[in-house]
């Protein structure tokens, strides 16, 4: 009776756990089969892959060009400083202090009677150590006309006219000394004539006569010298 009664309950009770098994299985595989569907379609990540390039180091410059034969290259010179050594400064007290009141002492004035220490015998007071004797302040031998002194030797007529009379003068009866200041040159040649002492209508007569003529130069210690000479003409007129 008891078994009439449990048999359809046990049949019934391992259907349903059958059902269930089944049932989990199925959602166990469809789980996987889902996992492996959804796996399938995800976006894959696109990696671009890097090149990575090895450049050798760029070769050493070339060595610099030998010198040429016979070059010596310059070494700098070390610069060196001078050194300035300022010497301390002492101040000395001196021995004696001088009075305000007191003049320093006047020079003494050269006297004018004495010569210059190495001056020329005859020479002038004041002149000029080295000068020539009888020469002009800054005056040289040879560079233009020396006044005539004592110490040479005058020049010397060698030729040329002597004045001619002029009419005027002639009628007033002139006669007389006159004096022309001339410039006779090393060749002997009279020019550059002036009257010092005139006589009436002669000036012109005695000059053209003058500058007419030739002489011999005057003398320096035996060296021809160009001078300024003073010139004594007398007329007297015609017996």
């Amino acid at each position: 009776m008891f078994d009439n009664i449990t048999a359809p309950k046990t049949k019934r009770r391992a259907g349903t756990s059958m059902a269930v098994s089944i049932v989990l299985h199925g959602a166990v595989v469809a789980a996987a089969f889902a996992f492996a569907y959804v796996k399938a379609h995800l976006p894959k990540s696109k990696e671009v892959p890097v090149s990575v390039t090895f450049r050798p180091p760029p070769p050493p410059p070339p060595p610099p060009p030998p010198p040429p034969a016979g070059h010596k290259p310059k070494t700098p010179r070390p610069t060196q400083t001078k050194k300035v050594i300022i010497p301390p400064t002492a101040v000395i007290q001196p021995k004696e202090i001088p009075k305000v009141d007191e003049k320093p002492p006047e020079p003494e004035e050269a006297d004018e009677d004495e010569g210059v220490e190495g001056g020329v015998e005859g020479g002038v007071v004041g002149g000029v150590v080295g000068g020539v004797v009888g020469g002009q302040i800054g005056g040289v031998v040879g560079a233009g006309p020396v006044e005539f002194n004592d110490t040479m030797t005058p020049p010397q007529k060698v030729s040329g006219p002597d004045p001619v009379y002029t009419s005027q003068a002639l009628e007033r009866e002139v006669e007389g000394l006159m004096i022309v200041k001339c410039v006779v040159n090393l060749q002997g040649v009279v020019r550059n004539c002036r009257v010092m002492k005139s006589l009436p209508f002669m000036d012109k007569a005695v000059i053209d006569a003058l500058e007419r003529r030739r002489y011999s130069p005057a003398l320096l210690r035996g060296q021809a010298i160009e001078v300024d000479y003073t010139f004594k003409i007398k007329l007297t007129l015609p017996r």
